[in-house]
């Protein structure tokens, strides 16, 4: 992770390990490190504040806690349509179209210019198996948290 991968508006967290029982998990948490660790940090930015933080420490569940688990996200779909026969061919394209929030992310997921969502990997494949296709296959894969959780 670097700090470039996270975006501008993100809310970062400086409890400590003492006081925050997730923080290790949290990707707040971990935003804050990485923050620190910089020659030139971020100087102003959204954080959780210590009043919040205190009253997480006394064990009320924390609203702002963000899995710090990386997912794999698809990057390209230049191939995606390759094995469709020429019958299915508009559906299933139409279809995943449909998939992303327009037509132009769509294109933009497709040359690889933005990352393919686990869950929209997995509606493609759901696309391809009803239509009795074979499961596609993507680009590149990365590994990466999911900043808009």
């Amino acid at each position: 992770m670097q700090l470039e991968d996270i975006p501008h508006n993100y809310t970062y967290c400086y409890a400590t390990a003492e006081q925050c029982s997730q923080a290790s998990l949290c990707l707040r948490y971990h935003a804050a490190r990485l923050n620190e660790e910089q020659d030139a940090p971020r100087s102003a930015l959204s954080c959780v504040t210590p009043a919040y933080v205190a009253k997480v420490s006394a064990g009320t569940a924390c609203k702002y806690f963000r899995d710090s688990t990386r997912l794999q996200y698809a990057r390209g779909m230049q191939h995606l349509f390759d094995a469709v026969p020429r019958s299915q061919w508009m559906r299933v394209r139409n279809d995943v179209m449909r998939v992303f929030s327009c037509e132009r992310r769509f294109y933009y997921a497709q040359k690889g210019e933005q990352l393919i969502t686990p869950a929209e990997q997995k509606r493609i494949k759901t696309i391809f198996a009803n239509a009795g296709l074979s499961a596609p296959a993507f680009d590149h894969y990365e590994m990466k948290p999911d900043w808009t959780a």
